[in-house]
């Protein structure tokens, strides 16, 4: 099954159901995971009114969401298995690393994660962590934590990526 179809699934799922979809998008950007009917991030459980407050809704249309969830044997498989990374972008600078976010023009452009590796591996600079968000997501980006901070003329060779649009140095 690939994954546009599992995609549709999805939006197919949560059709008209237009508060439960956006709860079940922000448990996937999250890594917010459905586990026996409660959430979890990571092992620590969650309380629903704590998510409605963070997203500004009612707490009934997280538990409906965890219910259209648990009930369908895809989404219960999928949100099973969510978790969560440690991100070093924000900690990057207090650890002596440089970290960037660039921005594509298109996130589905196929290239761009190899051809800025490219760019900084070619300079001998190594990289600690690289994260992308799926073009699922409409504000997708990737961030790279890289050993030292990139020098100026390196982010003029990484805007000159097929497919970027935007160099952000991160502090």
């Amino acid at each position: 099954m690939g994954f546009e179809f599992k995609m549709h699934i999805l939006e197919h799922v949560f059709s008209g159901r237009r508060g439960q979809r956006r709860v079940a998008e922000f448990m996937l950007h999250n890594g917010i995971c459905v586990r026996n009917g409660r959430l979890f991030f990571s092992n620590v459980e969650l309380a629903d009114v704590k998510v409605a407050r963070a997203l500004g809704i009612d707490r009934r249309v997280i538990k409906a969401a965890v219910e259209t969830i648990s009930g369908d044997r895809y989404l219960k498989e999928l949100y099973g298995k969510l978790g969560s990374t440690v991100l070093l972008k924000d900690v990057a600078s207090a650890l002596g690393f440089g970290a960037i976010e660039i921005i594509p023009k298109n996130a589905s452009t196929k290239g761009i994660i190899a051809n800025v590796a490219k760019v900084i591996t070619d300079e001998g600079i190594s990289i600690r962590q690289l994260t992308t968000e799926d073009p699922m997501f409409s504000d997708a980006e990737m961030t790279v934590v890289t050993e030292k901070p990139i020098p100026r003329d390196m982010i003029d060779k990484l805007l000159a990526i097929k497919g970027v649009r935007k160099v952000v140095v991160v502090n």
